[in-house]
């Protein structure tokens, strides 16, 4: 008996602490990042590379290193990005190709992203394009919008091809080893690895490896215990957190090789229940190939949509199995598949006694001290016939909102002999669709009498519960159904169904997706309009760029967690009792709003903000940084812990006691507050009046407009550490806005602003989250800096992140428009509704309302807008803020108009535009409809609709007038040194992962008439750059280009008498010259609305194509081709990711993110496991950006215009393309039904499934 009695020498590592901890914190390598902390975001993934427990071979796989507990790791060599690559030992390969196919943007998630795809080429030489990019199901990116990622990616694949910008070198040359089966590490490959001495007990539990059944028993029985837990890939703490709670002994199984085996034997195959999902993928595609077991390919791509590689890595069948059996509601797509076959599973118990039963048996049945030891899976011969469905949120990596497996046994007049209907996600004790199945047995299952007695059954039998956030009860019973129909379409012989239906029987099937970006340079301005990959690009990929959360920590170190309230807007707080908190060891201090020195605001009323931010008839609204008694929100910060870890500050903020005396019932939307006649939560900001009304009126159409709030999903969450310093408090905030954190500061502390110094050299991450609402999380970590003169680092965890800060403005709109045959607009009464809700200094309708207008006729229009105060957190900046929602609306009203009149979309746009006061767009409209080939594409779309019922498609073409104004003042100082001629900018922007510091390199390079690499970009800091405004509204790169530029040719002013005077001069002998001359080598300009740099429009074209899935759900985005007014780009490849960038974020705020609230207000989707944005999988298939060429800004800076913005209002054009496909499916369902359904939150899979008017009794053959 091989039994490892496991006590680990380093004291202070716990049985929970995770690779991740131990990476960071004991082996100091700060290369790998993290976010969630639950497997959702792939940040900090690692690459192990072991021996296979029962092959014995070397295999190399990803990780999630926040899942894995650091004894696991026993024998594993574990690769980190800091020791794959670096500038001390060289670049690999992987690194360099995301860099140089300007695969980054703020970085945060790089390393995970090279590490995932290291795993890959090192575990695979073979590697294919198609396995490439569906291998990053798992790695969130919010900047980039993934496409310059899988193309870096996919060009080292066997068949890379030049579509895919040409091929880097192959995959064999990636292997820092050519032996691919050699049983040694190669040094060169692992210089970060480590390995621990493992021994008995830990501080908190105890911790066994064993390597049999028998000693898993041995262990239970000879050790004292209350709870165990047993361990593989411990991935159910991505789902529920709290699963297994803090058992008193842990006995690691990976090795136990009884659990691993796997054998065909007479009746089927038995493969052992401690499988990985990997490794269970991989013996189903070798198995499938033996007699009656076919059936397992299709089992082998179902367990490819359960959560993501590297999940799937270390996550086992018998662990899966086991959330379900303790968590009945898990939608657990392991149990549903195997059901549907009619697996059974073996249990041993403590006395080595094998009972064997099926799993609608097990999850009933008491697993104390038992294990499951196999699955047995049956032979099917072909009269079975076998299929399965999971519709997810997104692609990849998402939990079932509804999974179905169905099994049929049919004869050769294809009667169902037996029947198996199981599904997921309809309540936890429903799992066979019973009536159903009895119904079928004996008929003929190719018979539209039959499909509806079935339907009928179905609909008796699934009675889905209703539990926030899972999606609407109708939605799932209506998606359940219909997936039978789909089984059924998709087994029908083509002379059984009618040939517009066979189409509805299949998935979306997804090609590899491509990429086009079409854009001019200049070679004489190089290296100013040259494409090139930013310059921290390659720092970013090797995991060497420091983040706030890196920054080395002292041995006094503390850190702090808010502790929030839970209770409703409304409440009034009666008592904060913290004592249970304050005895924990290690936790120093609690502090309220009556510790606050100063006022209790993070938003201070002598912010700096410039001349037109906040509107002249509004006000600074405090917005409280501890809750003073009456409870603003559900979850305000009501105080905060601090504590020696941040783990132990968490912990201790959950005990926390707080009392509250129930208020008035909040308003929680928009919608609410107009319903009950709110009018003083109800506030006009600006409006529009039209000049005349036409006359002309033959049709009137009315609708509604609504969309919800949106996540910004920044990879590094707030964040800020302050150490205070004999003379100052040194600050290092996660900010867009260094000038307001200063002041905040100062005032929450009530200390003088020259006390503060600001540091800044980039943030991961933010997209208007960190302009002001990274105060609140500065301000509390300074006030404890303060208060206790230690350095305190307050890092926000994910949840807390979503729970307290504000999100992208929650809108609403009304409208009223009279046309008359031609479709030209007569009149237009429009009312709209941003939700500041709690805050109100982030206004955006004033600035934002002109984009209603800018691309049309308007003198007939009338436009209010308003403001509305519900009780929810504050709505704050997210990327185009105002103009995303406000866009959209004036372009679905043109979509309403031309669907209610039949008239082509694109013609309504052109009839009410003017060929003189729009010509600018027009020309940009003839342009893109040119390019992308538009009308042809049109026909083949209606073409393609009639042919077809249950698959429809949709192509829109939206234009944008996307109107630029400067605002505030930036600084940029440039610094030449002497010794070598090197130059060194620092300037008031933040780099945030829009290259910022890219573009000032190459203008002050190509001002100066340098080269690049003789340009660096130093760290922000509020004494260099004092009193700037923020870092955001895409105006932020110009201001400081622009400032760059007037501080060289200050420079250049000063050197010209020294140059005139000498004989033509190289650069570095004209700066030494200028030393001796005393000349000053430094130089300043600070922008400002003053300088003669002119707002301008931007007008943008962007055709969608999308198919729908109409039984599902489900869409994909076919094809975009998005014409991007850039003038003359400054840095082509960071314009290019801009542009793509956008438009992929506000997919997601348009198909897939919806935050949900409880009718406290509290939010329930908090975590990655049920907030999802768009994956690798969810991009457009064929991706095509151009910037028209010979196309120069007059106004601007260096004739370019900005790109962070605008393209993101473009995205619009997807839910209206996707209503298109839809107006085409409600036609045939229901003749008399409008075909038009208004905005209202996300076009996703249920908004899109419950309004194409599905009804079983529209399921025919």
């Amino acid at each position: 008996m091989y039994l490892i009695y496991i006590l680990v020498k380093h004291t202070n590592v716990t049985a929970t602490t995770t690779l991740l901890q131990y990476l960071r914190r004991y082996a100091h390598l700060k290369g790998t990042k993290y976010m969630c902390l639950e497997g959702g975001c792939g940040a900090c993934i690692v690459s192990v590379t072991t021996k296979h427990p029962i092959t014995k071979r070397t295999v190399t796989f990803a990780v999630n290193s926040c899942l894995v507990s650091i004894l696991s790791c026993e024998d594993w060599h574990i690769h980190t990005v800091d020791g794959i690559g670096n500038r001390k030992i060289g670049y690999h390969p992987i690194q360099k190709v995301l860099a140089d196919f300007n695969g980054t943007q703020c970085g945060f998630c790089s390393p995970g992203m090279v590490m995932n795809m290291y795993a890959l080429s090192e575990s695979n030489s073979d590697l294919t394009m198609k396995q490439v990019e569906n291998s990053f199901g798992g790695n969130m990116c919010r900047c980039t919008g993934y496409r310059p990622i899988l193309t870096a990616f996919k060009s080292l694949a066997k068949d890379a091809t030049t579509e895919i910008l040409g091929k880097y070198p192959d995959i064999e040359d990636l292997s820092e080893c050519g032996k691919r089966d050699c049983q040694k590490i190669c040094s060169s490959a692992c210089r970060k690895q480590f390995t621990l001495d493992l021994c008995s007990k830990l501080a908190d539990a105890k911790w066994f490896k064993v390597f049999s059944i028998n000693e898993i028993f041995d262990v239970l029985r000879k050790i004292s215990y209350n709870t165990y837990q047993l361990v593989a890939g411990n991935t159910a703490r991505g789902v529920y957190r709290d699963f297994n709670g803090n058992p008193d002994i842990y006995i690691d199984i990976t090795n136990v090789t009884s659990l691993l085996n796997d054998e065909v034997t007479a009746g089927g195959l038995v493969i052992g229940a401690n499988k990985t999902l990997t490794d269970t993928i991989d013996v189903f595609r070798r198995k499938a190939t033996v007699d009656r077991l076919a059936y397992l390919n299709k089992l082998a791509d179902h367990i490819e949509l359960v959560a993501h590689v590297p999940v799937r890595n270390i996550g086992t069948l018998a662990g899966n199995l086991t959330i379900k059996h303790k968590r009945n509601e898990f939608p657990s797509d392991i149990f549903l598949i195997l059901e549907t076959v009619g697996a059974r599973v073996t249990i041993v118990n403590s006395r080595k006694e094998e009972e064997e039963m099926d799993l609608l048996h097990y999850l009933t049945f008491n697993m104390e001290m038992k294990v499951m030891k196999n699955i047995i899976l049956p032979k099917l011969d072909d009269s079975f016939k076998y299929g399965s469905y999971k519709i997810m949120q997104r692609t990849q990596n998402a939990y079932a909102m509804v999974n179905a497996g169905i099994l049929l046994k049919l004869d050769c007049n294809h009667t169902v002999q037996s029947a198996r209907i199981v599904y997921g996600g309809i309540n936890p004790s429903f799992h066979h669709a019973t009536k159903a199945e009895q119904y079928l047995i004996g008929k003929q299952i190719f018979d539209d009498g039959t499909l509806q007695g079935a339907f009928q059954a179905l609909d008796e039998d699934i009675h889905p519960d209703n539990v926030l956030p899972d999606p609407s009860p109708k939605f799932r019973k209506t998606l359940a159904i219909s997936l039978f129909y789909k089984f059924v379409l998709s087994i029908a012989p083509n002379d059984k169904v009618s040939p517009r239906n066979k189409s509805g029987g299949s998935l979306l099937s997804r090609p590899i997706s491509t990429g086009v970006q079409d854009f001019q340079t200049n070679e004489s301005l190089y290296p100013l309009t040259q494409a090139i990959p930013k310059l921290e690009a390659l720092g970013q990929t090797s995991g060497e760029v420091e983040y706030i959360t890196d920054l080395p920590d002292s041995h006094d170190q503390l850190y702090a967690c808010f502790v929030t309230t839970k209770a409703p807007a409304n409440s009034l707080v009666t008592n904060i009792d913290p004592s249970e908190a304050l005895k924990q060891p290690g936790v120093v201090s609690f502090y309220s709003a009556k510790d606050i020195p100063g006022l209790n605001t993070f938003f201070p009323p002598n912010a700096n903000v410039p001349l037109g931010f906040i509107p002249p008839q509004m006000q600074i609204v405090p917005e409280e940084l501890f809750c003073s008694g009456v409870v603003k929100y559900y979850f305000q910060p009501l105080g905060m812990i601090v504590a020696n870890t941040q783990e132990l500050a968490e912990m201790a903020a959950d005990m926390v006691k707080a009392e509250y005396s129930p208020g008035e019932n909040p308003f929680l939307s928009i919608r609410q507050i107009l319903a009950a006649g709110a009018n003083d939560r109800i506030h006009e900001e600006a409006s529009l009046e039209a000049s005349r009304k036409g006359e002309d009126i033959k049709h009137v159409v009315k609708g509604t407009f609504d969309t919800t709030w949106q996540y910004h999903y920044h990879m590094e969450t707030q964040i800020c550490a302050v150490v205070p310093k004999e003379d100052s408090l040194d600050i290092y905030p996660g900010t867009q806005w260094m000038d307001f954190v200063q002041v905040a500061v100062a005032s929450v502390l009530k200390i003088s602003e020259n006390y503060i110094n600001i540091i800044v050299k980039r943030v991961g991450g933010a997209y208007g989250a960190k302009i002001t609402r990274c105060a609140q999380t500065a301000c509390a970590a300074a006030l404890a800096a303060h208060k206790l003169q230690k350095p305190v680092k307050m890092q926000m965890s994910f949840s807390m992140n979503m729970d307290v800060v504000g999100k992208r403005f929650p809108s609403a709109a009304d409208y009223e428009v009279g046309l008359n045959d031609k479709g030209e607009i007569q009149y237009l009464n429009h009312t709209l509704y941003l939700d500041y809700a709690t805050g109100g200094n982030e206004s955006m309708i004033s600035h934002s309302i002109g984009i209603f207008v800018s691309s049309y006729m308007h003198d007939t229009w009338n436009v209010a807008g308003n403001y509305t105060q519900t009780d929810n957190h504050a709505g704050t900046m997210t990327r185009a803020p105002g103009n995303t929602k406000i866009m959209a609306m004036i372009e679905t009203i043109m979509e309403h108009v031309a669907m209610e009149l039949n008239i082509p979309p694109l013609e309504i746009r052109l009839a009410n535009m003017d060929p003189n006061q729009n010509k600018p767009i027009l020309q940009s409209i003839n342009e893109c409809r040119q390019w992308c080939d538009y009308d042809n594409r049109l026909r083949n779309v209606e073409e393609f609709n009639k042919n077809n019922r249950w698959r429809k498609k949709g192509l829109s073409l939206v234009p944008m007038t996307y109107l630029l104004r400067y605002i505030g003042s930036l600084n940029s100082r440039v610094v030449i040194y002497a010794g070598d001629g090197t130059v060194a900018v620092s300037h008031g922007g933040i780099e945030i992962g829009q290259g910022i510091n890219t573009k000032v390199a190459q203008v002050c390079a190509y001002a100066l008439g340098i080269s690049l690499d003789m340009v660096s970009v130093k760290a922000s800091s509020n004494f260099v750059s004092p009193n700037n405004f923020t870092t955001g509204a895409s105006i932020t790169s110009e201001k400081v280009c622009y400032a760059t530029l007037r501080a060289c040719e200050t420079l250049l002013e000063r050197m010209k008498p020294v140059k005139d005077r000498m004989d033509n001069p190289s650069w570095k002998e004209l700066v030494k010259e200028c030393q001796n001359q005393y000349i000053e080598l430094a130089a300043s300009h600070m922008y400002n609305p003053y300088d003669p740099v002119q707002t301008y429009d931007i007008y943008s074209v962007c055709a969608t194509e999308i198919e729908v899935d109409i039984l599902t759900g489900i869409h994909q985005v076919v094809r975009v081709d998005l014409l991007e007014d850039t003038g003359n780009s400054m840095s082509p490849f960071v314009d290019i990711g801009q542009v793509e960038g956008a438009f992929i974020m506000g997919l997601g705020f348009w198909t897939i993110e919806k935050p949900v609230f409880d009718n406290e207000g509290r939010i329930l989707t908090d975590r990655t496991w049920n907030y999802k944005i768009p994956g690798a999988l969810d991009i457009p298939i064929d991706f095509r950006v151009k910037f028209p060429k010979n196309n120069p800004n007059p106004n601007g800076v260096l004739h370019s215009k900005a790109t962070a913005e605008p393209p993101l209002c473009l995205s619009c054009s997807v839910p209206i393309a996707i209503r298109q496909a839809v107006a085409s499916a409600r036609k045939e369902a229901d003749a008399n039904a409008l075909k038009w359904y208004p905005i209202n939150g996300p076009s996703d899979v249920e908004n899109t499934i419950l309004n194409s008017l599905n009804d079983y009794t529209q399921y025919t053959l």
